[in-house]
């Protein structure tokens, strides 16, 4: 048999887990622990595709002669994110025995606990007692994790007696909520490679993948949004039918019911990045797509209104562009998030370009990325991880990319102006400047082994974008543990 989850109150869960700690009085429990946030190297039963785990069939027991100790009699299933399990603890006692027994929990390693938190009804087993329940929960961690086997140690003691140790195996499953990620910035997060780079077909780079959605989002059209655009009404930002469908190149393209599909053929990296998160995680992923060409803090001639930009709020000054970028990215994520209850994973940002054409805007760079940063993690709806992932210190992940440097017919690397050089170094230094937060170095991304993509080496190419995408993972998948 399996323990179900079993509800109970939030509240007196957290005080239970406190007075558990303090009834342990010799320090052997381990309640909870703020180890590293890591998924182990090896993780037994783990199952990407989604096929259930085999549970083992007993549960905990161990004797010293004097007792015996029962812990559940099957499988312990803890679901992340999901309601506190209670399992039976039973004590038999041979003729004799009547000392009281202690009960305390370790984990076998630091990452068995890792978020876990539990709690003995009763820690002190007298005489006349002989059973008690072990309640357990397991918070939703910041990283995806996969299903897999951890062992909780039950140690038993009494005053005259060597400590009876019992492992109890808990077969963890991660959280169904998707896994959700912002896609922002201008043309390079947007995609330009060269023109019929995609490639749809089954085993082809670019197939799309079920499990991989998106937010249907309207083009990046100035006629979509009319001559005084509304960024944060939800209506002019992602199609009502179908609102999400399988991820599919390019990302910011509305997808097209007559076709079953998008008539564009440039790709972006966001699509590549979600294939191998996907190799990491049981959930759907929904990607948002919110960059727009052209785009940046500072405002260019060229940009379809005066106030499309990415500042946190307009500040007045003919030279830098407007928020409504940044109004778009969060009404977009807050979509997702209602919509599929699904969890605020990461932000990726590649820009720069457009914040390098003066030294006004240069110097400006790095207030303006650490201010929006603040923004979009404060200013993000709420979701299942509730309070503690969002604020400027938040810990979900920033990954920004550098810029293409391009090359000359000598395939040597064109260097940056002054101003470029600026904001590159902002990009570089992003650690120092947004807590939780790394770059993508793309300088190895340009010909000859990488082609430029649509108009100049300006865009990167599809064979850089897909390498680009499994990058960024890379870097946030760092920044989780």
């Amino acid at each position: 048999m399996s323990y179900k989850l079993q509800p109970l109150r939030h509240t007196l869960f957290a005080l239970a887990v406190s007075l558990a700690v303090v009834a342990c009085g010799s320090g052997d429990i381990n309640g909870p622990t703020a180890s590293p946030d890591t998924t182990p190297d090896t993780t037994p039963d783990t199952t990407p595709d989604n096929t259930p785990v085999t549970p083992p069939e007993t549960g905990g027991a161990g004797s010293n002669g004097d007792y015996t100790i029962q812990i559940g009699t099957g499988s312990v299933v803890v679901e992340e994110g999901g309601s506190a399990v209670s399992v039976p603890v039973e004590i038999i006692r041979n003729d004799g025995h009547d000392n009281t027994v202690t009960l305390a929990a370790e984990g076998q390693t630091p990452e068995d606990v890792r978020q876990l938190f539990w709690q003995f009804e009763d820690a002190s087993i007298s005489a006349d007692e002989s059973s008690t329940e072990l309640v357990l929960q397991l918070d939703l961690s910041r990283q995806p994790i996969l299903p897999e086997n951890r062992v909780l140690r039950i140690i038993a003691a009494d005053a005259e007696l060597t400590p009876l140790v019992v492992d109890l195996t808990l077969v963890i499953q991660p959280t169904s909520a998707p896994d959700i990620y912002l896609l922002a910035g201008q043309s390079n997060m947007v995609g330009f490679s060269e023109a019929n780079a995609k490639l749809i077909g089954p085993g082809e780079p670019d197939e799309p993948f079920e499990r991989i959605q998106q937010l249907n989002v309207t083009g990046n059209d100035q006629e979509n949004f009319g001559s005084e655009p509304n960024f944060t009404d939800p209506a002019s930002q992602a199609a009502f039918e179908p609102r999400y469908v399988a991820a599919l190149d390019p990302l910011h393209d509305g997808f097209d019911t007559n076709i079953q599909g998008k008539e564009g053929t440039f790709i972006g990296p966001g699509l590549s990045f979600a294939k191998r998160a996907l190799e990491e995680t049981t959930a759907e992923i929904f990607l948002v797509p919110a960059a727009w060409s052209d785009t940046g803090f500072c405002r260019r001639s060229t940009n379809a209104f005066p106030t499309l930009g990415w500042l946190t709020f307009d500040v007045g000054d003919d030279s830098f562009s407007g928020s409504l970028l940044h109004d778009r990215a969060i009404t977009r994520t807050n979509l997702a998030i209602e919509e599929t209850g699904g969890i605020l994973r990461g932000i990726l940002w590649h820009q720069g370009e457009a914040d390098s054409d003066n030294g006004l805007c240069a110097a400006a760079y790095e207030q303006n990325i650490r201010d929006l940063v603040n923004s979009l993690r404060s200013n993000i709806i709420i979701d299942a991880r509730g309070p503690i992932a969002r604020g400027p210190d938040s810990d979900v992940p920033f990954v920004v990319g550098t810029m293409s440097k391009g090359s000359d017919e000598r395939g040597d690397q064109l260097p940056f102006n002054d101003f470029k050089n600026i904001v590159d170094g902002v990009h570089r230094n992003i650690a120092n400047v947004v807590p939780n937060s790394d770059f993508v170095n793309n300088d190895d991304l340009v010909p000859p082994a990488f082609p430029c993509g649509e108009g100049s080496c300006i865009h990167f190419g599809a064979a850089a974008y897909r390498e680009m995408g499994s990058r960024y993972y890379d870097r946030l998948r760092a920044l989780q543990q």
